[in-house]
């Protein structure tokens, strides 16, 4: 009985104990979980801000030119005055011209700020418009760096997920390439883009010449603040593309391919039609 007792005791302070260490070990993964959360909102907003810059400086492109003529009409009035040239026809034109320029400003900030709204729920989507929205945004910038794209819009390529985040995973991948052109002293630039099939998934292929990824640095492309291809890329914005692509049950894959590297993007193709559409 005496030993018994002993037993009972013991059993007592080891459940005790026990308790103590679970209670410190909840209390922990509490912590961490706050931490990492704490951590995904704040790569989030780094991601917007990154996004945001990128849509400033797409704008800036899209811009110059109905800035240019805006103020050619303004300075036009100047001297249609002074030679006695204005008159109804003339204000007529004037207005024209000046309300196209203005409607033209008006429309691209519609397209930037529809392209980075949140997509709310999955549905299906075309592949194919969104890689064309993504390169409608960066098209200037691309141009400006002498920077060749090759994509064919041949079919709608259904798939079933998120749009607005593909496009932006898209963009990511774009200005990753742009700015590995930028570093690299390749003449001919040109960026592939093929979409293909594969099972029950869609993939989408974007291969540059634009030299290759350190073959230590290609499986750790996605880590957060990792300089893959240059200075001015920062592993953030890949990061937060395979965790958008991801979420839509989807993957991301990097490879060199002799002159340079390529990046995969494949997401599920849309298996019915009863799926929500896109709004």
């Amino acid at each position: 009985m005496k030993k018994q007792k002993e037993n009972e005791e013991n059993y007592r302070e080891m459940a005790e104990k026990y308790e103590v260490v679970v209670r410190n070990l909840e209390s922990r993964v509490e912590e961490e979980a706050a931490k990492n959360l704490q951590k995904d909102h704040y790569l989030l907003q780094h991601s917007r801000f990154a996004s945001m810059g990128e849509m400033i400086s797409s704008i800036g492109y899209q811009w110059q030119q109905p800035l240019n003529s805006l103020s050619l009409l303004i300075q036009d009035v100047r001297e249609a005055l002074q030679y006695g040239e204005i008159n109804d026809q003339y204000i007529d034109t004037f207005t024209k011209e000046g309300m196209t320029e203005i409607n033209y400003m008006s429309g691209t900030i519609n397209d930037f700020r529809k392209f980075y709204q949140p997509t709310k729920q999955k549905c299906t989507f075309s592949i194919s418009d969104c890689i064309e929205k993504a390169l409608s945004i960066c098209s200037y910038s691309l141009k400006n760096h002498d920077i060749h794209v090759e994509f064919e819009y041949r079919e709608e390529h259904m798939a079933y997920g998120c749009p607005n985040e593909y496009s932006q995973a898209v963009l990511t991948i774009l200005a990753d390439a742009r700015n590995a052109f930028i570093s690299s002293k390749v003449k001919k630039r040109i960026l592939d883009i093929k979409i293909a099939t594969e099972g029950s998934c869609l993939v989408v292929d974007f291969k540059d010449n634009a030299g290759v990824i350190d073959p230590l640095l290609l499986s750790r492309v996605y880590e957060l603040n990792l300089n893959t291809i240059n200075s001015n890329t920062s592993g953030i914005g890949l990061y937060m593309a395979k965790i958008m692509i991801e979420n839509m049950d989807g993957s991301v894959a990097v490879k060199n391919t002799g002159d340079g590297a390529q990046f995969r993007l494949s997401v599920p193709k849309a298996a019915s039609r009863d799926i929500p559409s896109p709004v």
